[in-house]
């Protein structure tokens, strides 16, 4: 049997990668993968004891379980750690799984990835499993659905889908000026998702999902998803570089998710394709998270504020997921 190899990624805390790992060995299909945990160095000499605590964690699971530690003698960036690692293991495997240190998983979530890369395994339509749904829409009589929407939350992926991936975006211009494109990657204007890839260009932040989104896009390719969330992130607690803090997301807690969030016997869409109502549930949630957060974001100020507070919102939105 061919192995599905899981890319964990960590940095420099120690307490979320520990839980983190907890739960990957929780999984269902544990033993149908082989682990492979980056670590990337330190940023500055502060951050060494934090890397090395980290560093310790990893060790000993990797002892363990049996897995292979790539421990960076310098800071990659989160960017360039998650793609030297991703192309890595898609030539060596022809697909991989990723997890990031601060997000805690179901105990069926590897089953959903790996039986998903086995199902559209020659889809080239079908460019990446998702593992976190932001919100599920209504009426769904299956227990995954597709969307045209990447995610960077607990995923997988195929070497075929991989290659599209590029540091430098070709045909960036011309994209911009394809109306029905660029309605789709900004979701209808609820998210300047362009105005941050050209901030990625331009250096202004290491954001390597903003590339993958874009490659994605452009490929008119489509991501299975789970209608239940299998991954609760951890990273709103103040302590990552991307995310902030506060659960704007209405996630709930990681507790929820210490049980299978799937059915014992659940199924796959029917067809390959995603439904507008689909989409448009997706633009409707970050609508209202708009919306419902301006208490977030100093609401006695909101007379001068209105229009800064919302694009406050939508870029700290925008930049979590991406």
């Amino acid at each position: 049997m061919n192995k599905t190899p899981v890319a964990f990624f960590a940095y420099n805390r120690p307490e979320h990668t520990f839980r983190a790992l907890a739960a990957l060995s929780s999984c269902r299909n544990f033993e149908e993968c082989e682990f492979y945990l980056y670590a990337d160095g330190p940023k500055t000499d502060n951050d060494r004891t934090a890397v090395e605590e980290t560093r310790k964690v990893l060790r000993l699971w990797a002892k363990e379980h049996n897995a292979q530690i790539i421990e960076q003698p310098e800071n990659l960036g989160l960017a360039r750690s998650i793609a030297s690692g991703v192309t890595e293991l898609c030539k060596q495997y022809g697909r991989v799984v990723v997890v990031e240190d601060d997000l805690v998983v179901s105990p069926d979530f590897l089953h959903f990835m790996i039986r998903s890369l086995d199902r559209y395994e020659h889809e080239d339509k079908v460019m990446q499993v998702g593992g976190y749904t932001l919100s599920s829409p209504l009426g769904i009589k299956t227990d995954a659905f597709f969307l045209p929407v990447t995610t960077t939350w607990g995923w997988g992926t195929w070497q075929r889908s991989w290659e599209f991936f590029e540091w430098t975006p070709a045909n960036l211009e011309a994209a911009k000026f394809d109306d029905d494109w660029s309605r789709l990657f900004d979701l209808n204007g609820t998210c300047s998702f362009y105005a941050m890839l050209e901030d990625r260009m331009a250096g202004r932040n290491d954001s390597w999902g903003i590339l993958w989104w874009y490659a994605v896009s452009r490929q008119k390719g489509l991501v299975v998803y789970p209608v239940h969330s299998l991954v609760w992130n951890g990273g709103f607690d103040g302590s990552g570089i991307h995310c902030g803090s506060g659960d704007f997301l209405l996630q709930g807690d990681s507790s929820d998710y210490l049980e299978n969030r799937l059915p014992n016997i659940w199924s796959f869409p029917d067809e390959i394709c995603y439904k507008a109502e689909h989409l448009l549930h997706l633009e409707t949630f970050f609508r209202s998270r708009l919306m419902g957060n301006q208490s977030d974001f100093d609401r006695a100020d909101i007379k001068l504020s209105l229009i800064a507070l919302a694009k406050r919102i939508l870029k700290r939105l925008r930049n979590a997921i991406f």
